[in-house]
Protein backbone atom coordinates (compact mmCIF):
# COMPACT_ATOMS: atom_id res chain seq x y z
CA UNK A 1 0.00 0.00 0.00
CA UNK A 2 1.00 3.54 -0.82
CA UNK A 3 -0.32 7.07 -0.29
CA UNK A 4 -3.69 7.59 -1.09
CA UNK A 5 -3.46 10.37 -3.87
CA UNK A 6 -4.58 12.75 -1.60
CA UNK A 7 -2.64 12.38 0.93
CA UNK A 8 0.38 12.15 -1.88
CA UNK A 9 -1.66 15.58 -3.12
CA UNK A 10 -1.20 16.85 0.81
CA UNK A 11 2.26 15.54 1.18
CA UNK A 12 3.32 17.32 -2.08
CA UNK A 13 1.44 20.96 -1.77
CA UNK A 14 1.03 20.85 1.85
CA UNK A 15 3.93 19.09 3.94
CA UNK A 16 6.63 19.35 1.51
CA UNK A 17 7.04 22.95 1.07
CA UNK A 18 6.69 23.61 5.26
CA UNK A 19 9.68 21.39 5.99
CA UNK A 20 12.75 23.78 5.97
CA UNK A 21 16.01 24.29 8.18
CA UNK A 22 13.85 26.49 10.48
CA UNK A 23 10.93 24.47 10.57
CA UNK A 24 13.78 21.47 11.59
CA UNK A 25 15.51 23.72 14.42
CA UNK A 26 12.21 24.33 15.74
CA UNK A 27 10.88 20.72 16.19
CA UNK A 28 14.82 19.78 17.34
CA UNK A 29 14.06 22.43 20.08
CA UNK A 30 10.55 21.41 21.43
CA UNK A 31 10.41 17.59 20.04
CA UNK A 32 7.30 17.00 22.46
CA UNK A 33 5.88 20.36 21.81
CA UNK A 34 4.37 23.00 21.77
CA UNK A 35 4.36 23.37 17.84
CA UNK A 36 3.87 26.03 15.68
CA UNK A 37 0.89 25.56 13.26
CA UNK A 38 3.14 24.91 10.52
CA UNK A 39 5.17 21.72 12.57
CA UNK A 40 1.39 20.55 13.75
CA UNK A 41 0.86 20.26 10.11
CA UNK A 42 3.55 17.97 9.48
CA UNK A 43 3.14 16.08 12.84
CA UNK A 44 -0.17 15.68 12.17
CA UNK A 45 0.80 13.92 8.36
CA UNK A 46 3.95 11.75 9.64
CA UNK A 47 1.92 10.75 12.93
CA UNK A 48 -1.04 9.69 11.27
CA UNK A 49 -1.87 5.94 10.70
CA UNK A 50 1.70 4.49 9.45
CA UNK A 51 1.77 3.46 5.93
CA UNK A 52 2.18 -0.67 5.88
CA UNK A 53 4.59 -0.40 3.79
CA UNK A 54 6.88 2.05 5.85
CA UNK A 55 8.93 1.20 9.43
CA UNK A 56 6.95 2.08 12.22
CA UNK A 57 9.39 3.98 14.91
CA UNK A 58 9.78 3.35 18.39
CA UNK A 59 11.82 4.62 20.95
CA UNK A 60 14.59 2.10 23.40
CA UNK A 61 16.60 3.16 26.13
CA UNK A 62 20.17 1.32 26.18
CA UNK A 63 22.94 1.63 28.51
CA UNK A 64 24.05 3.76 25.85
CA UNK A 65 21.33 6.14 25.81
CA UNK A 66 18.32 6.34 23.94
CA UNK A 67 18.15 4.50 20.68
CA UNK A 68 15.40 4.65 17.59
CA UNK A 69 14.30 1.31 16.63
CA UNK A 70 11.80 -0.58 13.88
CA UNK A 71 8.81 -2.25 15.90
CA UNK A 72 8.83 -6.39 14.43
CA UNK A 73 6.37 -7.40 12.05
CA UNK A 74 5.13 -10.04 14.65
CA UNK A 75 3.79 -8.76 18.04
CA UNK A 76 5.75 -9.80 20.94
CA UNK A 77 8.93 -9.89 18.78
CA UNK A 78 12.14 -7.82 19.60
CA UNK A 79 12.38 -4.84 17.63
CA UNK A 80 15.59 -4.19 15.53
CA UNK A 81 17.75 -0.87 16.48
CA UNK A 82 18.46 0.93 13.92
CA UNK A 83 22.30 1.46 13.24
CA UNK A 84 23.23 4.94 14.06
CA UNK A 85 23.92 7.45 17.33
CA UNK A 86 22.58 6.57 20.81
CA UNK A 87 20.78 9.89 22.02
CA UNK A 88 21.11 11.60 25.76
CA UNK A 89 17.74 12.27 25.87
CA UNK A 90 13.96 11.17 24.71
CA UNK A 91 13.52 14.45 23.64
CA UNK A 92 16.63 13.86 20.62
CA UNK A 93 15.57 10.63 19.86
CA UNK A 94 11.91 11.51 19.63
CA UNK A 95 13.46 14.27 17.05
CA UNK A 96 15.59 11.92 15.23
CA UNK A 97 12.25 9.68 14.68
CA UNK A 98 10.59 12.92 13.26
CA UNK A 99 13.33 12.76 10.40
CA UNK A 100 13.62 9.33 9.86
CA UNK A 101 9.39 9.21 9.24
CA UNK A 102 10.19 12.59 6.85
CA UNK A 103 12.94 10.82 5.00
CA UNK A 104 10.59 7.84 4.47
CA UNK A 105 8.40 10.04 2.48
CA UNK A 106 10.92 11.55 0.58
CA UNK A 107 11.22 14.56 2.39
CA UNK A 108 14.36 16.65 3.22
CA UNK A 109 15.55 19.89 4.06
Amino acid sequence: MTLSIQDEWILETRVRPLVTAALMAEAAARPTGPYSRDLVEVMDFVRRNPDPDKPRYLIVRTAAGFAVGVRPPVRGGAPRLLDGPRHATRDAAEHAVLVHRLRDYGVTW
